[in-house]
């Protein structure tokens, strides 16, 4: 049984396991292998822990997990956009889930539950950046009805990537998707 809940400061050593161990399966290939391979739990539940104190703080921004039989799957941070000149006024900053948990609704429904928090905020319109190489998800967000819009080069890593925004212009649309592909066994 999958359960959707906020994260709590608690959760942010499980978070950094499914943090690191998804960009190591996702990003192999697509970023500097030294740097995923120098991806550390600990240094990552640290930030963790600080984004979730953080977010104590900004009711707009949230962070939930995504729990299957008790263990932390996956996880998405969203909130207000963190660039003025893009069209969409909230933006699912992370979502992760763990590779053999994916096809199994853990992704659908931490977008929809991402939504129904911004829509709740008073964010009406979403978007997120994504790897212009990253076709597993790219396939995601299009399923889901996100429109291709904007490109722009970031660094991860000491590396400067590529990506593509998703744009949803009705955060409503996107939770109504996600629900019906998950109905549909549809990613």
């Amino acid at each position: 049984m999958l359960h959707i809940r906020t994260a709590r400061r608690t959760d942010a050593a499980t978070i950094a396991t499914v943090h690191a161990l998804t960009w190591k399966e996702a990003y192999r290939g697509l970023l500097d292998s030294t740097f995923l391979d120098n991806l550390s739990d600990k240094r990552l539940a640290m930030r963790w822990r600080t984004q979730l104190d953080r977010r104590q703080q900004d009711f707009d921004e949230e962070t939930l997990v995504a729990l299957a039989g008790g263990e932390t799957v996956g996880f998405a941070s969203a909130g207000a956009s963190r660039e003025a000149f893009a069209p969409w006024d909230a933006e699912i900053a992370m979502i992760y889930v763990l590779k053999e948990k994916r096809g199994q609704g853990v992704g659908r429904g931490l977008m929809k539950a991402a939504a129904d928090h911004c829509i709740r905020r008073g964010m009406f319109s979403g978007g997120v950046w994504v790897l212009r190489d990253n076709g597993a998800a790219r396939d995601f967000y299009e399923a889901l009805g996100g429109e291709p819009t904007g490109r722009k080069a970031d660094s991860v890593g000491g590396q400067i990537v590529q990506l593509v925004g998703y744009y949803w212009r009705d955060l409503s649309q996107l939770a109504e998707r996600s629900t019906r592909a998950s109905q549909h066994g549809r990613y």
